[in-house]
């Protein structure tokens, strides 16, 4: 009796395996970096360069507030025992409110630049992700992973598709 439980166990296992090893053999996935796609591919970079000069020029503003900021500072420090106690305080104050301001000037400058950030980044995320699925179905793939976003360790470079993706998404993108 024990040895027929065996050879059925036995069986099954085998059975198991003959079954399993064919769907298996067919899982082909593909791995990919969409940050790197977006950042090196032409819709990226052409993004990327009209952020740039959209707000090159509220960067400079900026700049200019935080030197006068910190020459400001620098003044209030050198004089800080010449002056009289009531002229010290109206500097510390003019201080003060130019920092505020300076940082509610910087705060709307990263909201407005991450606004316009998503407003170009829409477009191109679509059309990636039109491409990922076309390129999937082309060259049969059961799954693509976002490396970056699923916290991958390891990928062998075989199943790294990045390159070809990003190539198949400026032809996209060019075709538009």
């Amino acid at each position: 009796m024990r040895l027929y439980f065996r050879v059925l166990l036995l069986a099954t296992l085998l059975l198991m395996i003959g079954v399993s090893a064919p769907a298996w053999a067919q899982v082909k996935v593909g791995i990919l970096d969409m940050q790197a796609i977006i950042a090196e591919s032409v819709p990226g970079q052409e993004a990327m360069s009209e952020l740039r000069t959209r707000f090159e020029s509220m960067k400079g503003e900026l700049d200019t507030q935080n030197e006068t900021i910190t020459k400001l500072r620098d003044e209030l420090q050198r004089q800080s025992m010449v002056l009289s106690q009531e002229a010290q305080q109206d500097k510390e104050l003019e201080y003060r409110r130019k920092v505020r301001d300076f940082q509610d000037q910087f705060q709307a400058f990263q909201v407005k630049m991450k606004t316009e950030e998503d407003r170009l980044s829409e477009p191109i995320l679509d059309l990636l992700l039109e491409v990922i699925n076309t390129y999937g179905k082309q060259n049969k793939f059961t799954m693509i992973i976002d490396g970056n976003a699923s916290g991958l360790v390891y990928a062998d470079d075989a199943v790294v598709i990045t390159d070809a993706v990003k190539e198949e998404l400026n032809k996209a993108w060019r075709a538009r």
